[in-house]
């Protein structure tokens, strides 16, 4: 996935967001239709820490990923583990989810994994079941703060509620089973980048920083038109038009000919902080799939040059 830990972990985006307007401008070729920040994406951020918002945050919608998947394995092939790391495990080593940890992937309506391996997903747990499953795990189970805290020596925390289930890494910001007061929903980079992507049903956001730089945020998500076919839109807040130009420059260097991108318009919008957007449909090839890292980097190391 694209924000799988290691190196794409790593590839954080710099910068400040100045003061001014924004804008975001399609003419890409590519359907732009979906709604504003309000969807599931912006829910589901609104369920993290603030200071998650400096990490790497991939989201996914279960459901949907689940239904595509099932429609064309070659295409979706990336989002077959739905952003449950425990499913993803099981791919390699074989096994049921259900049975080894207590819940299912149609139990998951959304997933969000955050820095270096944190999780948290949102649906419907049996807690009793995950407590039953883990134990057998060697985890320790206890009464936490809303919900089932279970811990082992050396292995990743666990927490749980009736609909939240959430894993820490030390590297990472501490989930919660409860939405907190400041969320990455209420920083207004997210929101701009949240609105330009539009209605996905996957997103990957590289984290803001606060050293300045000439993007503040960039995300990739994934978006479904009327008729089933799928694309990716990238936006890149920028902290200057200045930078947007600079950026959109080294955006373009990999749309010319026999690059992955060629014939790809990048497009700067208005405002005094613009956002730099393109769009490209998803395909069966290798270069093209939702999510597929070797379809990202060159974007990414495009946009820290």
């Amino acid at each position: 996935m694209r924000n799988s830990a290691g190196v794409l972990g790593t590839l954080v985006l710099a910068g400040v967001l100045a003061a001014g307007t924004t804008g975001c401008s399609s003419g890409d070729g590519v359907d732009d239709s979906g709604g504003s920040a309000g969807s599931g994406l912006t829910r589901a951020l609104s369920t993290l820490p603030a200071s998650a918002g400096d990490e790497t945050i991939t989201y996914i919608d279960v459901p949907t990923a689940r239904k595509l998947y099932a429609k064309d394995r070659k295409q979706y092939m990336v989002l077959s583990g739905y952003g449950i790391q425990e499913r993803t495990q099981l791919g390699y080593t074989g096994g049921s989810l259900k049975d080894g940890w207590g819940f299912d992937d149609k139990d998951v309506d959304t997933s969000l994994m955050v820095g270096d391996g944190s999780s948290l997903l949102s649906g419907k747990f049996d807690t009793e079941a995950v407590r039953r499953a883990m134990t057998k795990h060697g985890y320790t189970a206890a009464e936490g703060d809303g919900g089932v805290s279970l811990r082992k020596s050396g292995s990743v925390a666990v927490d749980v509620s009736d609909t939240v289930r959430v894993t820490h890494r030390s590297k990472s910001p501490k989930l919660p089973l409860t939405a907190p007061d400041r969320t990455p929903a209420d920083d207004k980079a997210y929101t701009a980048v949240s609105a330009c992507m539009g209605d996905v049903y996957e997103a990957t956001f590289y984290g803001k920083r606060k050293q300045g730089g000439g993007v503040v945020l960039s995300g990739i998500g994934g978006r479904l038109a009327g008729d089933g076919t799928s694309s990716e839109k990238l936006c890149a807040l920028t902290s200057s038009r200045n930078a947007a130009e600079r950026t959109a420059k080294a955006l373009r260097k990999e749309t010319g000919p026999g690059k992955a991108y060629a014939g790809t318009k990048v497009t700067v919008g208005e405002g005094d902080t613009p956002l730099v957007t393109m769009s490209w449909k998803n395909s069966r090839e290798s270069s093209h799939r939702p999510m597929a890292n070797n379809q990202t980097f060159t974007l990414l190391h495009a946009l820290i040059r």
